[in-house]
């Protein structure tokens, strides 16, 4: 019986070490999405959803032509996502020797356009941003993998030097990825503060605000009433 009972217990625990063993190897398998590091970034078409750009075609890569470049193919919509997005654009766009585009995948392109003018002071992006006429798979030549949130590539002279296929991105990856830009314009990259303050640019001004509104508070003279 005791024999049993061990040899039981024995399976159960190999059971659960090779279980553990197949989860962590699950976990550990890379995620792709888009062409990857050292291919060619193939041309696409944007339909512009903002100002100039609005009801017009958009050639990310035509304009950028050999210059550094910034796609971010947004496949799915979550405030972390979005905090990401603006911290990224931002800081290429603050380079100026950078192009930088949003894409947005949806098999809707109406709805997409309505959803994008509609929701645009929240999302409160300040770059090039159009839908891709391909649906939600995107432009096939791209390969993108429409189960993760986000595809944010990077390159240069028409080539892929990063790529972050993000599942559930937050700002905490916006280091990483500022710093593949940064390296491929030959600057020094930005601190997690700078990040944070592009990412949230209306939480940076309510704070100068208040400092601003408690300094004209502390420097108004007391009215006699008050001593």
């Amino acid at each position: 019986m005791n024999f049993v009972r061990s040899l039981g217990v024995s399976i159960v625990g190999v059971a659960f070490v090779l279980g553990v063993a197949i989860t962590d190897s699950t976990a550990a398998d890379p995620v792709f999405s888009g062409p990857q590091v050292g291919e060619m970034l193939p041309g696409i078409k944007l339909n512009g959803v903002y100002d100039e750009l609005a009801g017009k075609t958009i050639a990310p890569l035509d304009d950028a032509g050999d210059s550094p470049i910034v796609i971010v193919f947004v496949h799915d919509l979550t405030r972390p996502g979005f905090a990401l997005t603006r911290a990224i654009t931002r800081y290429t766009e603050s380079l100026k020797t950078a192009k930088v585009y949003v894409a947005w995948l949806s098999d809707d392109q109406s709805e997409a356009e309505a959803f994008l003018n509609r929701a645009r002071p929240s999302l409160n992006l300040n770059v090039p941003v159009g839908i891709s006429p391909d649906g939600g798979d995107g432009p096939g030549s791209y390969g993108l993998n429409r189960n993760v949130e986000l595809t944010i590539l990077v390159g240069k002279a028409q080539k892929v030097t990063a790529n972050f296929a993000l599942v559930q991105p937050s700002l905490v990856d916006a280091e990483e990825i500022a710093a593949e830009v940064a390296k491929v314009v030959g600057k020094s990259a930005p601190s997690k503060a700078q990040l944070e303050s592009m990412a949230f640019p209306g939480r940076i001004k309510m704070k100068r605000k208040e400092r601003t509104d408690r300094r004209s508070t502390d420097q108004t003279p007391a009215k006699a009433s008050d001593r």
